[in-house]
Protein backbone atom coordinates (compact mmCIF):
# COMPACT_ATOMS: atom_id res chain seq x y z
CA UNK A 1 0.00 0.00 0.00
CA UNK A 2 1.20 3.53 -1.00
CA UNK A 3 0.22 6.87 0.72
CA UNK A 4 1.02 10.14 0.47
CA UNK A 5 0.72 10.60 4.58
CA UNK A 6 2.87 14.02 4.52
CA UNK A 7 0.05 15.62 1.83
CA UNK A 8 -2.38 17.85 4.04
CA UNK A 9 -6.23 17.55 3.20
CA UNK A 10 -8.20 20.19 2.88
CA UNK A 11 -12.19 20.50 3.60
CA UNK A 12 -14.11 17.76 2.39
CA UNK A 13 -16.79 18.76 -0.29
CA UNK A 14 -19.87 18.99 0.70
CA UNK A 15 -22.57 16.05 0.45
CA UNK A 16 -25.24 17.46 -1.87
CA UNK A 17 -22.48 17.90 -4.30
CA UNK A 18 -21.77 14.06 -4.76
CA UNK A 19 -22.90 14.34 -8.36
CA UNK A 20 -20.40 17.07 -8.92
CA UNK A 21 -17.58 15.26 -7.15
CA UNK A 22 -18.44 11.99 -9.25
CA UNK A 23 -17.99 13.41 -12.50
CA UNK A 24 -14.58 15.77 -11.14
CA UNK A 25 -12.95 12.31 -10.11
CA UNK A 26 -13.66 10.62 -13.28
CA UNK A 27 -12.16 12.96 -15.54
CA UNK A 28 -9.61 13.59 -13.19
CA UNK A 29 -9.03 9.63 -13.51
CA UNK A 30 -9.10 9.59 -17.33
CA UNK A 31 -6.95 12.90 -17.39
CA UNK A 32 -4.76 11.37 -15.56
CA UNK A 33 -4.50 7.81 -17.48
CA UNK A 34 -4.15 9.46 -20.62
CA UNK A 35 -1.00 11.64 -19.24
CA UNK A 36 0.68 8.80 -17.95
CA UNK A 37 0.39 6.93 -21.36
CA UNK A 38 1.55 9.59 -23.11
CA UNK A 39 4.59 10.12 -21.07
CA UNK A 40 5.55 6.15 -21.66
CA UNK A 41 3.97 4.94 -18.45
CA UNK A 42 0.71 2.89 -19.47
CA UNK A 43 -0.63 1.46 -16.57
CA UNK A 44 -3.91 0.12 -18.27
CA UNK A 45 -7.43 1.01 -17.91
CA UNK A 46 -8.18 -1.50 -14.94
CA UNK A 47 -7.27 1.37 -12.18
CA UNK A 48 -10.47 2.39 -9.97
CA UNK A 49 -10.30 5.96 -7.89
CA UNK A 50 -13.10 5.72 -5.21
CA UNK A 51 -13.39 8.40 -2.11
CA UNK A 52 -12.95 7.99 1.26
CA UNK A 53 -14.33 11.12 3.09
CA UNK A 54 -12.70 10.76 6.35
CA UNK A 55 -9.61 10.00 5.51
CA UNK A 56 -6.60 11.48 7.24
CA UNK A 57 -4.12 12.20 4.38
CA UNK A 58 -4.94 12.51 0.28
CA UNK A 59 -4.79 9.09 -0.69
CA UNK A 60 -3.19 5.45 -1.30
CA UNK A 61 -3.50 2.54 -3.99
CA UNK A 62 -4.67 -0.87 -2.87
CA UNK A 63 -3.68 -3.81 -5.21
CA UNK A 64 -5.87 -6.97 -5.69
CA UNK A 65 -5.38 -8.99 -7.95
CA UNK A 66 -4.14 -7.64 -11.40
CA UNK A 67 -6.20 -4.56 -10.60
CA UNK A 68 -5.72 -1.53 -8.45
CA UNK A 69 -7.88 1.11 -6.57
CA UNK A 70 -6.78 4.63 -5.62
CA UNK A 71 -8.65 5.75 -2.63
CA UNK A 72 -8.40 9.70 -2.35
CA UNK A 73 -10.06 11.60 0.87
CA UNK A 74 -12.76 14.17 0.56
CA UNK A 75 -10.39 17.16 0.99
CA UNK A 76 -8.20 15.40 -2.33
CA UNK A 77 -11.08 16.35 -4.43
CA UNK A 78 -11.39 19.91 -3.83
CA UNK A 79 -7.44 20.59 -3.02
CA UNK A 80 -6.58 21.62 -6.71
CA UNK A 81 -3.75 18.23 -6.45
CA UNK A 82 -5.92 15.39 -7.71
CA UNK A 83 -4.61 15.28 -10.98
CA UNK A 84 -1.41 15.16 -9.34
CA UNK A 85 -2.21 12.78 -6.86
CA UNK A 86 -3.66 10.43 -8.92
CA UNK A 87 -0.28 10.65 -11.63
CA UNK A 88 1.77 9.75 -8.30
CA UNK A 89 -0.62 6.71 -7.32
CA UNK A 90 -0.68 5.44 -10.79
CA UNK A 91 3.43 5.53 -10.87
CA UNK A 92 3.17 3.15 -7.73
CA UNK A 93 1.30 1.23 -9.76
CA UNK A 94 3.55 1.48 -12.57
CA UNK A 95 6.36 0.47 -10.62
CA UNK A 96 4.41 -2.58 -9.52
CA UNK A 97 3.48 -3.42 -12.82
CA UNK A 98 7.03 -2.93 -14.16
CA UNK A 99 8.30 -5.59 -11.04
CA UNK A 100 10.49 -2.79 -9.68
CA UNK A 101 12.35 -3.50 -6.66
CA UNK A 102 11.21 -0.44 -4.25
CA UNK A 103 7.42 -2.17 -4.94
CA UNK A 104 8.54 -5.62 -4.28
CA UNK A 105 6.35 -6.87 -0.97
CA UNK A 106 8.57 -9.70 -0.34
CA UNK A 107 11.79 -6.96 -0.23
CA UNK A 108 9.84 -5.06 2.53
CA UNK A 109 8.48 -7.68 4.36
CA UNK A 110 12.09 -9.21 4.84
CA UNK A 111 13.66 -5.69 5.66
CA UNK A 112 11.84 -4.93 8.89
CA UNK A 113 11.82 -9.03 9.72
CA UNK A 114 15.54 -8.52 9.78
CA UNK A 115 14.80 -5.69 12.19
CA UNK A 116 14.22 -8.26 14.80
CA UNK A 117 11.31 -8.57 17.06
CA UNK A 118 12.11 -7.22 19.83
CA UNK A 119 13.62 -4.39 17.94
CA UNK A 120 10.01 -2.13 16.72
CA UNK A 121 7.40 -3.11 19.63
CA UNK A 122 4.84 -0.15 19.43
CA UNK A 123 3.02 0.99 17.47
CA UNK A 124 4.43 4.17 16.65
CA UNK A 125 7.83 2.88 15.86
CA UNK A 126 6.02 0.08 13.16
CA UNK A 127 4.65 3.10 11.80
CA UNK A 128 7.69 4.89 11.48
CA UNK A 129 9.46 2.36 10.10
CA UNK A 130 6.83 1.53 7.64
CA UNK A 131 6.74 5.49 6.60
CA UNK A 132 10.73 5.48 5.96
CA UNK A 133 10.27 2.76 3.34
CA UNK A 134 7.68 4.19 2.12
CA UNK A 135 9.57 7.61 1.86
CA UNK A 136 12.32 5.73 -0.44
CA UNK A 137 8.94 3.96 -2.45
CA UNK A 138 7.78 7.84 -3.09
CA UNK A 139 10.54 8.88 -4.41
CA UNK A 140 10.70 5.96 -6.93
CA UNK A 141 6.63 6.41 -7.66
CA UNK A 142 7.65 10.73 -8.39
CA UNK A 143 11.10 9.98 -10.48
CA UNK A 144 7.68 8.94 -13.10
CA UNK A 145 5.40 11.19 -11.82
CA UNK A 146 8.10 14.04 -11.94
CA UNK A 147 8.35 13.61 -15.60
CA UNK A 148 4.74 13.25 -16.63
CA UNK A 149 3.58 16.62 -15.19
CA UNK A 150 7.13 18.41 -15.99
CA UNK A 151 5.36 20.21 -18.88
CA UNK A 152 1.70 19.89 -17.70
CA UNK A 153 -0.24 22.53 -16.13
CA UNK A 154 -2.00 20.59 -13.74
CA UNK A 155 0.44 21.58 -11.34
CA UNK A 156 2.69 25.18 -11.47
CA UNK A 157 6.16 25.12 -10.47
CA UNK A 158 5.42 27.12 -7.30
CA UNK A 159 3.02 25.10 -5.84
CA UNK A 160 5.40 21.94 -6.50
CA UNK A 161 8.03 23.93 -4.64
CA UNK A 162 5.22 25.39 -1.61
CA UNK A 163 4.40 21.47 -1.14
CA UNK A 164 7.54 20.39 -0.80
CA UNK A 165 8.75 23.04 1.56
CA UNK A 166 6.17 22.53 3.86
CA UNK A 167 7.07 19.32 4.10
CA UNK A 168 10.15 20.23 6.18
CA UNK A 169 9.59 20.42 9.60
CA UNK A 170 11.67 23.00 11.88
CA UNK A 171 10.96 21.98 15.47
CA UNK A 172 12.14 18.74 17.19
CA UNK A 173 9.04 16.64 18.76
CA UNK A 174 9.94 17.56 23.19
CA UNK A 175 7.98 15.60 26.03
CA UNK A 176 8.56 13.74 28.85
CA UNK A 177 9.27 9.99 26.53
CA UNK A 178 12.74 10.27 25.97
CA UNK A 179 12.78 7.24 23.83
CA UNK A 180 9.86 8.51 21.92
CA UNK A 181 10.81 11.68 21.50
CA UNK A 182 14.33 10.17 20.16
CA UNK A 183 12.36 7.97 17.39
CA UNK A 184 10.02 11.03 16.40
CA UNK A 185 12.80 13.67 15.92
CA UNK A 186 15.12 10.55 14.01
CA UNK A 187 11.86 10.79 11.87
CA UNK A 188 11.54 13.58 11.60
CA UNK A 189 15.01 14.60 9.99
CA UNK A 190 15.09 11.86 7.63
CA UNK A 191 11.64 13.00 6.09
CA UNK A 192 13.13 16.71 5.82
CA UNK A 193 16.44 14.75 4.21
CA UNK A 194 13.68 13.07 1.79
CA UNK A 195 12.21 16.38 0.84
CA UNK A 196 15.28 18.26 0.06
CA UNK A 197 16.27 15.10 -1.62
CA UNK A 198 13.56 15.16 -3.98
CA UNK A 199 14.04 19.10 -4.23
CA UNK A 200 17.37 17.95 -5.67
CA UNK A 201 16.23 14.81 -7.44
CA UNK A 202 13.89 16.69 -9.51
CA UNK A 203 15.39 19.93 -9.89
CA UNK A 204 12.66 21.82 -7.88
CA UNK A 205 13.29 25.02 -6.96
CA UNK A 206 13.33 26.16 -2.92
CA UNK A 207 12.52 29.54 -3.49
CA UNK A 208 13.30 31.60 -0.65
CA UNK A 209 15.76 28.57 0.80
CA UNK A 210 13.06 28.43 3.28
CA UNK A 211 13.00 24.62 3.07
CA UNK A 212 17.19 24.81 4.22
CA UNK A 213 16.51 27.64 6.99
CA UNK A 214 13.75 25.02 8.32
CA UNK A 215 15.97 22.23 8.22
CA UNK A 216 18.98 24.11 9.69
CA UNK A 217 16.44 25.09 12.43
CA UNK A 218 15.69 21.81 13.22
CA UNK A 219 19.12 20.48 13.48
CA UNK A 220 19.99 22.92 15.48
CA UNK A 221 17.48 21.88 18.13
CA UNK A 222 17.92 17.91 17.84
CA UNK A 223 20.97 15.61 19.24
CA UNK A 224 24.66 16.08 17.54
CA UNK A 225 23.97 11.82 16.58
CA UNK A 226 20.46 12.99 14.90
CA UNK A 227 22.01 15.90 13.07
CA UNK A 228 24.98 14.32 12.48
CA UNK A 229 22.95 11.73 9.93
CA UNK A 230 21.40 14.16 7.90
CA UNK A 231 24.19 14.33 5.18
CA UNK A 232 24.04 10.45 4.97
CA UNK A 233 20.05 10.33 4.75
CA UNK A 234 20.04 13.38 1.96
CA UNK A 235 22.47 11.34 -0.13
CA UNK A 236 20.84 7.92 -0.36
CA UNK A 237 17.65 9.51 -0.54
CA UNK A 238 19.43 12.01 -3.69
CA UNK A 239 21.20 9.47 -5.26
CA UNK A 240 18.94 6.60 -5.71
CA UNK A 241 19.46 4.43 -9.03
CA UNK A 242 16.93 3.78 -11.33
CA UNK A 243 18.91 0.32 -12.40
CA UNK A 244 18.80 -1.23 -8.78
CA UNK A 245 18.77 -4.95 -8.32
CA UNK A 246 16.31 -7.06 -5.89
CA UNK A 247 19.92 -8.07 -4.07
CA UNK A 248 21.34 -4.36 -3.96
CA UNK A 249 17.99 -2.79 -2.89
CA UNK A 250 17.86 -5.61 -0.10
CA UNK A 251 21.24 -4.17 0.77
CA UNK A 252 20.03 -0.63 0.52
CA UNK A 253 17.08 -1.18 2.68
CA UNK A 254 19.32 -2.88 5.59
CA UNK A 255 22.14 -0.28 5.86
CA UNK A 256 19.26 2.14 6.27
CA UNK A 257 17.44 1.14 8.79
CA UNK A 258 19.99 0.50 10.46
CA UNK A 259 21.57 3.96 10.13
CA UNK A 260 17.87 4.70 11.11
CA UNK A 261 18.11 2.45 14.40
CA UNK A 262 21.70 3.76 15.47
CA UNK A 263 19.98 7.02 15.94
CA UNK A 264 16.61 6.49 17.05
CA UNK A 265 17.70 4.40 20.08
CA UNK A 266 20.10 7.08 21.50
CA UNK A 267 18.64 8.92 24.04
Amino acid sequence: MTQMASAKTTTSPRLGESEDIGETVRKARQTAIEMMKKAGFDVGTEVKVVIDPKLAFMGYTMPHGGNFTIVVSGGAVGSGLLEGLLIHEMSHIYRIQTNHPSHNGQILEEAIDNLGKKVVLSDYQQKIVHDLLNDIQDLYADDISFKVLRNSPIIAADQMTRFLQDWVKDEPAKSHDGVMDSWINASMMTHNARAIAQMARHRVEDIGGLAEQANKSFLSQVSPSVAGRFEYFRNLLQNLREDMTAEEYRALLADYLHQFLEIAEKN
